[in-house]
């Protein structure tokens, strides 16, 4: 269960994730800088390790979503799905990031959506794995949306759409005090399938921010929902 939002700028772009975990889940780490491959890159971490979101000094950027509407488990004994951002973390380009997806153990993890930013081409990527095969969607470098649900994957998907359609239809839409907004948004109601999202069993547990500019990437992370007024952690990285 989570929310996704891309924002291209003029000279860079924003990315924004609320991640909505079991109530009963672990808490996660705040961001931190490791170095990865021959890179340096941000993200926060499951005590376990693993990763949802990250960004580098090239600039790339990774999401991870589960894809609930594909109801396949793999045959062996699953793997986390948050070993596949770290994994990747400190790759430079798409293509760096195609071979080295393909080469994990894909058939021990359970299906996702992997959105993939490489700025340096303007390369927008969404990896989809559901056990079977690995394909990829380009989209246009635009402004887009990604939504999961475990509760009900479609009905999340038009009801979120439905208020983010809404939303760019504001004024000055795009900037990070919009973006910010949206991802605190409880309409049409606060409940299962609000952008923010509240249920009894489950809920927004962490909202993750990334502006990244030619210069630097900076990362805010708050470790409560979207809408609570917990103060955000702020990890900046500069690009190469």
């Amino acid at each position: 269960m989570c929310t996704v939002s891309f924002v291209p700028k003029s000279n860079g772009f924003y990315l924004a994730m609320n991640r909505d975990e079991k109530r009963t889940r672990l808490t996660a780490l705040p961001p931190a800088i490791s170095d990865i491959d021959n890179h340096r890159a941000v993200f926060p971490h499951e005590p376990s390790g693993g990763t949802w979101i990250a960004a580098n000094d090239a600039g790339v950027c990774l999401a991870l979503i589960n894809w609930h509407r594909i109801e396949r488990k793999p045959r062996r004994s699953a793997l986390s799905r948050g070993r596949v951002v770290k994994a990747l973390a400190g790759k430079s380009s798409a293509e760096e990031v195609a071979a080295s997806l393909a080469g994990l153990p894909l058939k021990q993890l359970r299906p996702f959506r992997l959105i993939t930013i490489v700025p340096s081409d303007k390369s927008l990527t969404e990896w989809c794995w559901n056990l079977e095969w690995l394909s990829a969607r380009q989209h246009p470098w635009e402004a887009r949306h990604w939504f999961s649900s475990g509760l009900d994957e479609m009905k999340a998907e038009l009801e979120r759409s439905r208020v983010c359609e809404s939303a760019h239809k504001q004024k000055s839409p795009g900037s990070l005090a919009w973006l910010r907004r949206l991802h605190r948004s409880h309409s049409p109601k606060q409940g299962p399938f609000s952008i923010c999202m509240h249920r009894s069993d489950a809920a927004t547990v962490s909202y993750t921010e990334l502006a990244v500019s030619e210069k630097r990437v900076v990362m805010r992370y708050k470790n409560a929902a979207a809408c609570s007024k917990r103060a955000t952690t702020t990890k900046m990285l500069p690009l190469l």
